[in-house]
């Protein structure tokens, strides 16, 4: 885990200063521009919807497939050109069928938000952009560098949406300079991968096609198969809930569904680190057949973004309702409260099963995964119209808890019936039982006149007596090993 470790520090350094900007653009930004705020995201997370089909799987094929090209010598084959040349070709497509189907298409939104009539046309380039830089960020964190391409990708995002919507709340740029400046910034976003894949010394873009041999090319294509119909399914899973918030309710309320969601995905900031570092040794584990470190990575992974999850979820919720006292608009998004206790369960039940889903789709089981998908993309299809007409916001969070903790049942009843493994142990029942113990003690402590004396103390109290007791008990290795070494180096 040495390697993880580092990378995860480092990631994680540099993704909390972007969820800290992002906090508070939450708390004073975002809720003075719902609605505009809630177009940017439907255009965000419909690219974010469309780009396994856009980019016909190469994504999905350049995480299973790149342990077999690496080779420094030939520039990895001209792996990367390959992708860029598959995920083109599906651009090419996507541009043509939206071209037939724009008019339909802008007056079934259209008749939502006038919103949607004005700007709709900027989700085709925002999705071709996205495609291609999901492809040189899937690509370079195979080199086991995750710092840089998430910045790129996902951290710069922080920055840019909040700084838009406070020009144009200042007046310095009108409506249509904020959502031309989502294009822009993932156009530069792009340019940025460019050079730090050439950095990388691993810019080839003339693909080596003797290399691929028949076979090969055979299991390429039938993995593809598989990214485009599990990635657009898993993305069904995770990103639905707000588009139809957005679609079938109002734009206003897709924005505090989306501030909602934001404040959920914090705890998932760990995940993100160690999950990018360990699903490409997933797949050279396979590669190697290397069963006895996978279990350990798995089970290892798992335990650490347990504690994880459960500190920062527990310690946002035991001050939530001092929390809405500060946020700007805080009455009216006040109606996410409950949405953010929901999402927060599923992104828990996400956390806790660690490498469920690359464990499975790098393996040669691969194709038993479409169970581990359709049904619970079918039910978040199903189960989210219907929550989302009938009980609002809410019920659209409730449907996506309902498909995440189905899609993870599914992923370890697969996982342990193939390969006997699973992710959890005798210590995470232990460090479940710690949060609830903990939160239930300090949840009785009066709270404060002021709002953010409230938030400190609260807060501080579960963190550090939640930490204090997994440290105690020694319920991670590698989390008692990280403090023992930051308190050697401090003496």
């Amino acid at each position: 885990m040495g390697l993880i470790q580092r990378q995860g520090l480092k990631f994680s350094i540099v993704n909390w200063f972007g969820i800290f900007i992002g906090a508070l653009s939450t708390v004073y930004v975002f809720p003075y521009a719902l609605e505009e705020y809630g177009m940017m995201r439907f255009i965000l997370d419909t690219a974010a919807l469309l780009f396994p089909l856009v980019s016909l799987g190469s994504t999905t094929v350049i995480m299973r497939f790149f342990p077999y090209f690496e080779d420094k010598s030939t520039q990895h084959h001209g792996f990367l050109g390959l992708m860029l040349l598959w995920t083109f070709l599906g651009c090419l497509l996507f541009v043509l069928l939206a071209f037939i189907f724009k008019d339909a298409i802008i007056a079934r939104y259209g008749e939502k938000n006038p919103l949607f009539k004005q700007y709709l046309w900027l989700t085709i380039p925002a999705l071709v952009l996205t495609a291609f830089n999901t492809v040189f960020y899937r690509f370079a964190i195979n080199f086991k560098r995750i710092v840089i391409p998430s910045i790129l990708l996902d951290v710069s995002q922080k920055f840019v949406l909040p700084l838009l919507i406070v020009f144009y709340l200042k007046h310095w740029i009108s409506l249509d300079w904020v959502m031309y400046g989502l294009v822009v910034y993932l156009f530069f976003s792009a340019i940025g991968f460019v050079l730090y894949i050439i950095h990388l010394k691993a810019w080839r873009l003339k693909p080596d096609f003797s290399f691929i041999a028949p076979t090969m090319r055979k299991e390429m294509s039938s993995y593809a198969i598989y990214g485009i119909i599990s990635g657009f399914a898993l993305l069904i899973i995770s990103k639905l809930d707000s588009l139809m918030v957005g679609s079938l309710l109002d734009l206003r309320r897709g924005g505090i569904y989306s501030i909602s969601a934001f404040i959920a995905n914090v705890i998932e900031v760990p995940s993100r680190a160690l999950v990018g570092i360990g699903a490409p040794l997933i797949a050279k584990y396979w590669m190697d057949n290397n069963m006895d470190e996978m279990h350990n990575l798995y089970q290892k992974v798992s335990i650490n973004l347990i504690i994880l999850g459960l500190l920062l979820f527990g310690a946002f919720w035991i001050s939530v309702d001092a929390f809405f006292q500060i946020i700007a608009n805080g009455s009216e998004m006040q109606q996410g409260k409950y949405v953010i206790l929901i999402l927060g369960l599923a992104r828990l039940v996400d956390m806790a099963t660690g490498l469920n889903n690359h464990l499975l789709i790098y393996s040669s089981k691969f194709k038993y995964s479409y169970f581990q998908i359709i049904i619970p993309a079918i039910a978040s299809l199903c189960l989210g119209y219907w929550f989302t007409l009938s009980y609002g916001i809410i019920g659209s969070a409730i449907a996506n808890l309902i498909a995440i903790t189905l899609y993870n049942l599914i992923s370890i009843g697969i996982n342990w019936y193939f390969f006997k493994l699973q992710p959890f142990s005798k210590n995470s029942i232990k460090i479940l039982l710690i949060s609830i113990g903990v939160y239930g003690i300090i949840s009785l402590l009066p709270v404060t006149a002021s709002p953010y004396i409230s938030i400190l103390v609260r807060s501080s109290l579960f963190a550090g007596a939640f930490l204090s007791i997994v440290l105690w008990l020694r319920l991670s290795s590698d989390l008692n090993f990280m403090v023992n070494k930051f308190t050697r180096f401090k003496k």
